[in-house]
């Protein structure tokens, strides 16, 4: 048989890869912005600010962001920002100065059509003496069979002076109400975590213009850090080795060097841990330290906002960890044992890796969360043995009132520096967690704190044997899921969500059959969250109906609770509610 060439064959790209790697590829709203930060920072821009405009009109919001940097010539705007495929860039260094690169999969720029149907990007190229204004409309991508290379962007050139520079983004048709205040509390909060709060960056400053109406929203500060009761600073070095220095608020401070037991597989990382006393009384006792009852308020303030231990790259802030309801080093379980183990409501701490050092930490696709590998398990493990091992000893050595949680540290001098101890220091392996320590465990942004906590009572009432209190919590944060995905979708079909005749939210049932009932007016993506939702939820709804109005109806076991599939239907819910 002979082979004849043929027409060469070339793949097409549907124009809905804009919204697979835009809105259902970044993993919350907030994200995105962030993502829009970084781009700035990239493009040498020393200020960004970002800023709401009629938020509380949903028709006419509009989310910008404007920056100073280098902007976009029309080669760039070509080669780069039109170019989905743009080269990994995450090891280039900026030839004029220290600042690295902090994009890293390109995915940035799609940001804009995750937050809003239209994005106006207008650049000034620094030197130049043209502007460019481009217009896109992300709904066109969406058409029937269109392809990217279809759609006509519309753009615009504009004289300007060559000293004249800076790029902004301006969304508008926003596909999140901003008008809600605990939705720009949270922006507002991503965004001063973006940076690590004790190493300001004096050539980059982010500046959330919305924050005139948040006043009282408290931002960490250095007088904050500096009323830590204990602070603790580790770094490891050479794989095997840490390095601390121990400081206690009467300004004792002890400082050594240990080794581990075997070497990590990640590279050089450094932890700071800041714990703090929330009762007057307690702190007397324990260190014999007056406080005013002004400073404790501040610190539960402070700690109410920014608790847990945050993970920074490249002084820029890696999410989740830290937040709300997001326990990576295993405190709370840890600390249920010894009880000298701070939890993550008494602490702000912060873990400092490079990509140059820790090349094979990196994020996942959603640029929210790292890509579980034995380098990462291995930091956790560096993180833990600085706050199981040493942090614990060194506390128990300061607060002798209290039996010491374990055997002091013994270290020996020589010369200016210490010496590793005679025994090796067991990496703090962690805690096994059993079925019985969480029934809920979600990925993603809940609409507000509150269900973090509610998620926190339902795994304390697993945890404990009460499994009615599990199965019935349960249902109120479902419930309360739905709730707000009605709302947020449909906020002028009222109908939909709550009860006119008594001025109440629906009940489960009707909230879950008007969610399925309108799943065609979500996005695709959501439309099949919903789908699969409602496959699944039936026997819970039954089976919960009856066991909230009716006493004798009992959950038996903790088989039959997880038979409901509980966890996978809020962590559909949350998805849901977080790509509308």
């Amino acid at each position: 048989m002979v082979e004849v060439e043929s027409i060469p064959l070339r793949f097409k790209v549907s124009g809905n890869i804009i919204r697979k790697l835009g809105g259902e590829s970044i993993s919350s709203k907030n994200v995105a912005i962030l993502e829009l930060i970084k781009n700035s920072y990239d493009s040498k821009a020393t200020k960004v600010e970002v800023n709401l405009k009629n938020e509380d009109v949903p028709e006419c919001a509009i989310l910008s962001i404007e920056d100073n940097g280098i902007g976009m010539t029309m080669e760039d705007l070509e080669n780069k920002w039109m170019n989905i495929a743009t080269p990994n860039k995450s090891k280039i260094l900026q030839k004029d100065s220290k600042r690295k690169i902090i994009g890293e999969k390109g995915l940035g720029r799609l940001s804009a059509e995750s937050l809003g149907k239209k994005t106006l990007l207008k650049t000034k190229p620094v030197g130049s003496t043209t502007g460019y204004k481009v217009m896109f409309d992300w709904e066109k991508y969406q058409d029937e069979n269109v392809l990217c290379g279809e759609i006509i962007n519309k753009c615009y050139t504009f004289p300007k002076t060559k000293k004249d520079k800076g790029t902004i983004l301006e969304i508008s048709e926003l596909n999140h109400n901003w008008g809600d205040l605990e939705v720009k509390k949270s922006l507002l909060r991503d965004i001063y975590l973006l940076t690590p709060p004790n190493k300001l960056q004096k050539d980059f400053k982010v500046m959330p213009t919305f924050q005139k109406d948040m006043k009282d929203f408290k931002k960490i500060r250095k007088e904050f850090l500096q009323k830590a009761i204990f602070s603790l600073k580790t770094k490891l070095t050479k794989k095997d080795y840490i390095q601390y220095e121990f400081t206690t608020i009467k300004g004792k401070t002890k400082k050594g060097t240990i080794q581990l037991e075997k070497p990590l597989r990640c590279g050089e990382a450094t932890f700071e841990l800041f714990f703090y006393y929330k009762d007057v009384r307690a702190l007397k006792t324990a260190m014999g330290v007056n406080i005013s009852p002004t400073d404790i308020k501040y610190i539960k303030e402070i700690l109410k906002e920014y608790q847990g231990i945050k993970l920074y790259r490249d002084n820029f802030r890696v999410k989740p960890y830290g937040e709300p309801g997001n326990d990576w080093i295993g405190l709370e379980i840890e600390a249920q044992n010894q009880t000298m183990c701070p939890r993550n409501n008494t602490i702000f701490g912060m873990v400092h890796i490079g990509r140059e050092n820790n090349p094979d930490i990196i994020d996942t696709t959603t640029r929210e969360g790292i890509i579980s590998n034995d380098e990462f398990e291995d930091l956790k493990k560096f993180v833990r043995t600085s706050i199981v091992d040493l942090f614990v000893d060194l506390r128990s050595e300061e607060e002798s009132h209290k039996k010491k949680a374990r055997k002091t540290i013994k270290v020996k001098k020589v010369g200016k520096t210490t010496k590793s101890r005679k025994r090796k220091l067991k990496i703090a392996e962690p805690a096994e967690i059993s079925e019985e320590d969480k029934f809920i465990d979600i990925k993603g942004d809940y609409p507000q704190n509150f269900y973090n906590i509610l998620e926190k009572e339902i795994n304390d009432c697993y945890r404990t044997g009460y499994l009615n209190a599990t199965f019935l919590l349960s249902r109120k944060i479902i419930e309360c899921l739905i709730y707000e995905i009605l709302e947020k979708k449909f906020p002028t079909q009222e109908e939909l969500w709550w009860n006119r005749d008594i001025g109440y939210p629906l009940n489960l049932s009707p909230l879950i059959k008007n969610l399925n009932d309108n799943r065609r007016q979500f996005r695709a993506n959501a439309k099949r969250h919903i789908e699969k939702f409602s496959k699944v939820v039936g026997k819970f709804r039954e089976e919960v109906n009856k066991t909230a109005h009716n006493i004798y109806d009992y959950v038996d076991s903790k088989k039959e609770l997880k038979d409901f599939k509980i966890n996978d239907l809020v962590q559909l819910l949350v998805k849901i509610f977080n790509i509308i």
